[in-house]
C-alpha cells in the first residue's frame, strides 16, 4: 500500500513538475515579448490635431507632449482663448491616441494570460498577476469638452485686437 500511494505522488509530483516547467516557458517566451513591445512603444509616437487645425500635438504612448506646433497664423485666425483651448484639446487628443496605441500593444498579452492561470490558482492567498495587469490601465476620465470662448463678430474681434484686448488682465 505504502509503495502504491508513494507511486501515486511521485505522479502527481512528475505531472505538477511538468505544468510548471510549461508555465516557466510561456513566461519566459512572454517576457521576452513584453521586452520587444516595450522598446517598440517606447520609439513609437502619435499625433493629434486640434478641431480647427491651429495646434498638432506629438506625445509618446506614455500621453505626455514631446512636441507641439502651432500653425503660423494661428495668431491672425484666433483668439489667445480659442487658441488656448486648441492647444488643450490636441493635448487630450494625442493622450488618448497614446492610451489606444499602448492598450493594441499590450492587447496581446492579456488574451495569452487567460490561457494560463493566475497565482492565486498554484498557491492560494497568493496575490493576483491579472489584476496587476489590468490595474496598468485604468478606465479613462471622462475629458468633458473644454469651455469655447464667445464667438466675436467680425466687427467686435477687429475691436478686440486693434485695441490690444488680448493684453488685458497682464
Amino acid at each position: 500500500m505504502a509503495d502504491s500511494e508513494r507511486a501515486a505522488q511521485l505522479a502527481r509530483n512528475e505531472a505538477l513538475r511538468g505544468e510548471v516547467d510549461d508555465l516557466l516557458e510561456v513566461f519566459e517566451q512572454q517576457r521576452r515579448e513584453l521586452a520587444e513591445t516595450q522598446a517598440r512603444l517606447a520609439a513609437t509616437t502619435v499625433t493629434a490635431w486640434s478641431s480647427d487645425n491651429l495646434v498638432r500635438v506629438t506625445s509618446n504612448t506614455a500621453g505626455v507632449p514631446v512636441e507641439v506646433h502651432i500653425e503660423p497664423d494661428a495668431f491672425k485666425r484666433s483668439t489667445p482663448q480659442k487658441l488656448g483651448a486648441a492647444m488643450t484639446e490636441a493635448t487630450q487628443a494625442a493622450a488618448r491616441l497614446a492610451t489606444e496605441e499602448a492598450q493594441r500593444a499590450f492587447g496581446a498579452f492579456e488574451q495569452v494570460g487567460h490561457a494560463i492561470p493566475d497565482l492565486p490558482d498554484l498557491v492560494p492567498g497568493a496575490p493576483s498577476i491579472k489584476d496587476l495587469v489590468n490595474s496598468f490601465f485604468p478606465e479613462p476620465a471622462s475629458v468633458d469638452a473644454a469651455p469655447q470662448p464667445a464667438e466675436l463678430d467680425e466687427e467686435a474681434e477687429d475691436e478686440y485686437y486693434r485695441n490690444r484686448g488680448y493684453l488685458e488682465g497682464r
